[in-house]
């Protein structure tokens, strides 16, 4: 009645659900004869018309009856009591404001027991990346293959180790897509008081642990010893250690971003933007001397920079560097005295054959070896702050 009122007539064997669809769409609801110039066309002339109407007063004067009923019958402490009672069966660890009925330990167990399902479920995509990652690790390790402990092989260390961190990188990109993907149904959760987005966080990065953690030591297994870097056991596990870190930081903020973005082409062109702007300032690509003044403090904020520093200090600590071939100038037949030559490469003292390793990218690359686990440190900070955002972002 209140919408033929209005001029819109309800066909006779149209359910009343497809009619209430479809009294906004201007094609296909039937109008009143006489009705042609009033009926309402746009949002605002619904609202205008509801906002003047009767059955809009009668609706207002039956809620304003009903709170009256309810504090004269002095019934607010009976709801209080079974909205408690509706919270984990009475628990006092959720407050009585809090929109969601079960804790946030309740949640996070939930949401892993779902995150574990998705990841069984999709096990040959795991299976898949682990067999690649073994592939591009005995590809990228063959072109550095046993790199020379002379000044020869310097430069090409650091590029070692920025290829791993790099492929390391690359292969988490996609997490930015999976994040959009899944984000319509994140945000349903949260509307209907399933799961917090901080319980959803924490339970992906717990979930995405172990999977880096095995692909990512499939990858340092093969790439480490093969390119021949440094071969302390402790070194391996270090190297191992923040590239693992370094990769679970940059995932993090591959899913902050899909979590903001509003299109999948969004999330790409953002994500590969990030990529090139933060593997561009690393300190390998451009030298720290080199880079801009005003682009230089985007160093200070980028994970990969520190990360990478933290991988030359734990190869170069216990490294000496001889200076051999072209390095040594004059070079050639009848120059063998010392004395009378010098070592091109940075770090080189007068006198001296050898180049210690940390002279080397402390002169090169401005990296302070002290400052390894502060470098370390910063990474696990950057992923904790993307694990917040993303969390508030939802």
């Amino acid at each position: 009645a209140y919408f033929e009122a209005l001029g819109i007539q309800k066909p006779a064997r149209q359910t009343t659900a497809d009619f209430l669809t479809g009294v906004t769409q201007l094609d296909e609801r039937r109008i009143v004869p006489g009705f042609e110039n009033s009926a309402p066309c746009s949002a605002e002339d619904f609202e205008r018309m509801w906002i003047a109407s009767a059955q809009r007063n009668a609706v207002g004067d039956q809620a304003s009856k009903f709170e009256q009923q309810v504090q004269d019958d002095k019934r607010g402490h009976a709801v209080r009591e079974f909205v408690d009672q509706t919270k984990m069966g009475g628990s006092t660890a959720i407050s009585r404001r809090s929109p969601y009925s079960t804790t946030i330990l309740h949640q996070l167990r939930c949401l892993l027991l779902r995150e574990i399902g998705m990841l069984w479920g999709n096990k040959f995509d795991f299976i898949i990346k682990a067999l690649y990652t073994a592939v591009f690790a005995i590809a990228g390790a063959t072109i550095f293959l046993q790199l020379p402990t002379t000044s020869d092989g310097a430069l090409a260390r650091g590029g070692c180790l920025f290829y791993a961190l790099l492929f390391q990188i690359l292969c988490e990109e996609g997490q930015s897509t999976k994040a959009f993907v899944g984000k319509l149904v994140d945000i349903k959760h949260q509307r209907l008081a399933l799961a917090h987005p901080a319980a959803l966080s924490i339970a992906q990065v717990l979930t995405e642990l172990p999977t880096l953690a095995v692909t990512g030591f499939v990858f340092s297994l093969i790439f480490y010893f093969t390119a021949g870097l440094a071969s302390s056991g402790g070194q391996f596990f270090a190297f191992y250690l923040f590239l693992l870190m370094a990769t679970l930081c940059l995932s993090t903020l591959f899913r902050l971003i899909g979590s903001i973005v509003s299109s999948v082409d969004a999330a790409h062109t953002l994500a590969g933007c990030t990529i090139v702007v933060l593997m561009t300032h690393t300190g390998f690509l451009i030298p720290v001397d080199s880079m801009r003044p005003y682009f230089r403090w985007i160093r200070y904020i980028n994970p990969l920079a520190y990360a990478w520093s933290a991988l030359m200090s734990n190869e170069f600590r216990n490294l000496e560097l001889e200076c051999a071939g072209a390095s040594l100038v004059p070079s050639g037949p009848g120059f063998n005295d010392i004395a009378h030559q010098v070592c091109t490469l940075q770090g080189a003292r007068a006198g001296s054959r050898a180049v210690q390793g940390t002279d080397y990218i402390e002169t090169a690359y401005q990296i302070n070896v002290s400052k390894q686990w502060t470098q370390f440190g910063a990474v696990i900070g950057f992923w904790i702050l993307f694990v917040i955002l993303r969390a508030l972002a939802m």
